[in-house]
């Protein structure tokens, strides 16, 4: 009897967690924050200011500036244009990022120069990686996170995830605004990225992680970055480029104009 007992608990509890487990995962699903977070009509402008920290300490500060323009058709998809213009220090330079929206997510497309660059020659035919930058998924989710960008290494039937980008919801907070305008306050969703990099294949323990923030306000957009550079310049218009690795780089807005 003690043992039927002891049995009658164990599955009483099961049922309890099963039941916990699946009022936790599945109430998330049902809703979520809805919002505009990512305008994306063309005219639609934003500038922001810069400072980027290398790995000296030393900081730079300028302005980026971003517009979206226009449609660009690239391995048969229709994306559209965003015009990045970065002035640090009074040199500019300037970018196109091409991305698509959907109602569940914002893909750009991504640009592998500084990545192939940085992998050893011979590690090149055995690199898979994906076509596009998963950046945002909607709605946000409480403990949601979801696949940004993932390098896989093949070698001998054995596929090692040597790149990987994460991102996750943190929640709702409130974000000062330094606008030209004057301050404002609003209530904006955090999201985290983390890049983990492996920089060893035959030692995938000894990994290195990054970490970049960004903050998003409802019919805004992106109000603020701040983190890692590689994971800025990938997102902001630099390409995947490990030079900026030790750099933490911060963008704040100061102006915008949706359209």
């Amino acid at each position: 009897m003690k043992s039927k007992a002891v049995v009658l608990t164990f599955l009483i509890l099961i049922s309890v967690m099963f039941n916990a487990c699946n009022k936790n995962t599945t109430e998330p699903n049902s809703s979520g924050v809805t919002g505009n977070f990512f305008p994306n009509n063309d005219g639609t402008t934003y500038k922001y200011s810069v400072q980027k920290t290398d790995s000296t300490g030393t900081t730079t500060s300028g302005t980026r500036t971003t517009t979206y323009s226009g449609t660009t058709t690239f391995g048969g998809v229709v994306y559209q244009n965003e015009v990045d213009s970065l002035n640090i220090m009074g040199v500019t330079s300037s970018f196109i990022n091409l991305f698509k929206k959907s109602d569940t997510e914002v893909n750009f497309a991504i640009d592998t120069t500084g990545f192939a660059a940085s992998i050893p020659a011979a590690y090149l035919p055995y690199i898979s990686l994906d076509a596009s930058l998963k950046m945002f998924q909607f709605p946000f989710q409480d403990g949601g996170n979801w696949p940004v960008f993932n390098v896989y290494l093949k070698l001998q039937g054995i596929s090692i995830n040597v790149l990987s980008i994460t991102a996750s919801y943190l929640g709702m907070e409130p974000v000062t605004l330094n606008l030209n305008t004057g301050t404002a306050t609003k209530s904006a969703a955090k999201i985290q990225y983390q890049f983990k990099l492996i920089s060893n294949p035959l030692n995938p323990l000894a990994a290195s992680t990054y970490t970049a923030n960004v903050w998003m306000v409802d019919n805004i957009g992106i109000v603020k970055w701040q983190g890692n550079g590689t994971i800025l310049n990938a997102f902001t218009g630099g390409g995947i480029n490990f030079a900026d690795t030790t750099s933490t780089v911060s963008q704040s807005l100061i102006s915008y104009t949706v359209k």
